[in-house]
């Protein structure tokens, strides 16, 4: 039993080890590819700048040959514009991805009145092919760029369609082009422009004005997705948690295969100690049933109605073997009511076999009480009232319900709490006394024939 025992707990030890271990693996790789899947973000920031200076043509009026940035510029003394375009873009991550650029140059003619553009023109100044790159980006380009040229282009075109009321203007752009990051949505970076001077053309005087395309942000976000790249720890969990759920249906079929009625009566007591506690009253030792009628009742939840009927507590017994446990309720002074769970009921219902009766003497008795007279007719009148038996003939035989004789001490010591010493030693003494009184009586006879021979012998005599 106990080999039994061991080897069960070992087992169920073991499997749920192996539950335990892959449904860690499993919902670990699942937390971990959610984790993935889900929106991550990457912070970067980004920041762009222009400096120039404006090269002058040979003139008599200004020492240097260029004038620095953010000044007023006569347009016939402007030789080229020395331009220096900057662009960070800082990640918190070393991430991977491709990028290219280019300046771009675009000539604008519009009606001064009604701002409708009446002529376009661009080209690329230069351009940087889309290329990979890791970590950081920093782009910083020189470019000289030819006001005269533009400058006179649209003077020529102002001249042959003889437009006077017109704005012109020279736009320079930086655009940066980032993508390819980590599987992102990166269009916020893709073809950007992050950098522009704005020049006007054909005016006697200009300014140049860098305009709003200066960039200077800072904790911006690009949400990632992994999808793709780790798609096999989705396959690794779900394999991990289906072996968990087969391990438990197999751990549940093992115990119900290998539980014993030993440990469905633990359970099945201690479901109705947890559960009805406050109704039950725990008792040691033994319970005296003395010569109550007993009513054995076939559930607990009945026990549990009667109690509630009756309003008296309900008694808890268990033998000295732990297989079995009697509930009583004392209902008067010759009634009690017994509900009886035993480990031999529970085998032979997990067998199929009919539940076997028990007998009232499988409750544990109260010891028997010493200072009585043990009489033939107390005897008789116990026996004849102890749980309804037949009751004793002329020879001290007690017949039982199967018609099976045995003697009256084997049948007292079964179905009472009489102590068997003190019925025999009452047996004796009443032999004792009894056969004192024989005795007597058989000597008082002697004495009166005796007499009665003397006086009939006188009675002769004197006829005589």
């Amino acid at each position: 039993m106990d080999k039994d025992y061991n080897f069960r707990l070992r087992e169920i030890r073991g499997i749920v080890l192996m539950v335990i271990l892959t449904l860690v693996i499993g919902l670990s790789s699942l937390f971990f590819y959610f984790y993935r899947l889900s929106n991550q973000y990457i912070n970067y920031d980004e920041k762009s700048d222009i400096d120039y200076k404006v090269l002058l043509k040979d003139n008599e009026f200004y020492k240097d040959n260029y004038l620095e940035k953010d000044k007023g510029y006569v347009s016939s003394l402007i030789d080229n514009i020395e331009t220096q375009f900057k662009y960070d873009l800082n990640f918190d991550q070393k991430i991977k991805y491709k990028y290219s650029y280019k300046i771009v140059a675009e000539v604008d003619v519009s009606d001064s009145q009604s701002k409708h553009n009446i002529y376009h023109y661009s080209e690329d100044l230069k351009t940087r092919d889309l290329e990979s790159h890791v970590g950081n980006l920093n782009v910083s380009e020189t470019l000289s760029i030819n006001y005269q040229q533009y400058n006179d282009i649209i003077n020529r075109f102002k001249d042959v369609y003889d437009l006077s009321n017109t704005d012109a203007v020279l736009n320079v752009y930086l655009y940066v082009n980032v993508q390819n990051i980590e599987q992102s949505n990166s269009s916020s970076l893709m073809n950007k422009k992050v950098s522009g001077l704005s020049i006007p053309l054909t005016l006697n005087t200009v300014t140049i004005d860098i305009g709003n395309d200066i960039i200077s942000n800072s904790n911006n976000h690009l949400a990632l997705s992994r999808y793709n790249k780790y798609s096999w720890v989705l396959v690794l969990s779900i394999i991990y948690i289906l072996l968990s759920v087969l391990y438990i249906i197999y751990l549940v079929l093992f115990m119900m295969k290998t539980r014993t009625a030993q440990m469905i009566y633990d359970k099945e007591i201690k479901s109705i100690m947890n559960n009805y506690d406050s109704y039950i009253q725990r008792i040691t030792g033994s319970y005296d049933i003395g010569t109550s009628q007993v009513i054995k009742i076939e559930s607990f939840s009945d026990m549990l109605e009667i109690r509630d009927t009756l309003k008296q507590p309900i008694l808890m017994l268990e033998n000295e073997e732990k297989n079995g446990t009697f509930f009583i309720i004392p209902a008067t002074n010759s009634i009690i009511y017994t509900y009886a769970l035993r480990v031999v009921d529970i085998k032979a219902k997990m067998d199929g076999n009919e539940i076997p009766t028990y007998d009232i003497t499988e409750i544990p008795h109260g010891e028997f009480v010493k200072n009585k007279k043990y009489t033939d007719e107390y005897i008789k009148e116990q026996i004849t009232m102890t749980s309804a038996l037949p009751t004793v003939d002329e020879k001290n035989v007690i017949k039982g319900n199967k018609d099976k004789d045995r003697s009256l001490y084997d049948q007292l010591e079964k179905t009472s709490s009489f102590d068997i010493k003190e019925i025999k030693k009452a047996e004796k003494e009443l032999k004792r006394k009894n056969k004192v009184s024989k005795n007597i009586k058989s000597k008082s006879k002697k004495k009166t024939s005796s007499g009665v021979k003397r006086s009939s012998s006188t009675k002769k005599s004197s006829k005589k």
